[in-house]
């Protein structure tokens, strides 16, 4: 399924319950070089904690270091507290997975166990995905899946730490993206 398909379905879901979202928003607090932001710091424990990810995944922090920032944007803003992210298959990967591990302790809004049971399901191919692409602060094959797992991440764990709860919605095959309407009325 495209991505911009399970986006526009969420949209018209969105519209459909009466929520007025904006699209492809851009937070201040998040950036291709998080956590590194000079005007809005990561607290200690998630920059550490990403320090690691990005470690285990084999990323290059000094090449990290040296990025020009830019935003990385959101599926959708509902309100001052709601984001909300649309995760196609290729979200899913053993990167992915890898991560997960590190979330203990540190507040988010992930449904852990839901996204280690997905990960674990659809990552033979969402490791293929770009699976010859590199990433400049993970150069090698493979890189560009890494930092897609690194930068989910990031939003994860940053979130909740500048007062936003971030909804995940798994949009991996039909049958995810049919109950995306149910999740929504649930957690809104």
């Amino acid at each position: 399924m495209s991505g911009q398909i399970a986006v526009s379905k969420v949209e018209q879901i969105l519209m459909d319950l009466g929520i007025d979202a904006q699209r492809n928003v851009a937070c201040d607090w998040v950036t291709n070089r998080s956590p590194l932001g000079d005007e809005f710091p990561a607290p200690p424990r998630v920059r550490y904690r990403l320090m690691a990810i990005h470690a285990r995944l084999g990323g290059d922090w000094s090449r990290l270091e040296q990025k020009r920032s830019m935003p990385i944007r959101f599926a959708f803003q509902v309100d001052d507290e709601t984001l909300i992210e649309v995760d196609r298959r290729f979200h899913f990967s053993s990167a992915r997975l890898s991560t997960l591990d590190f979330y203990e302790d540190l507040d988010h809004s992930l449904d852990v166990e839901l996204y280690r049971e997905l990960s674990s399901r659809f990552s033979p191919e969402a490791d293929r995905y770009q699976s010859k692409r590199e990433a400049s602060d993970f150069p090698f094959p493979g890189g560009r899946i890494a930092q897609c797992a690194y930068f989910d991440a990031v939003k994860d764990l940053l979130s909740a730490g500048f007062g936003f709860r971030l909804i995940r919605l798994p949009a991996a095959d039909d049958d995810l993206l049919e109950s995306i309407g149910l999740r929504l009325r649930v957690l809104l």
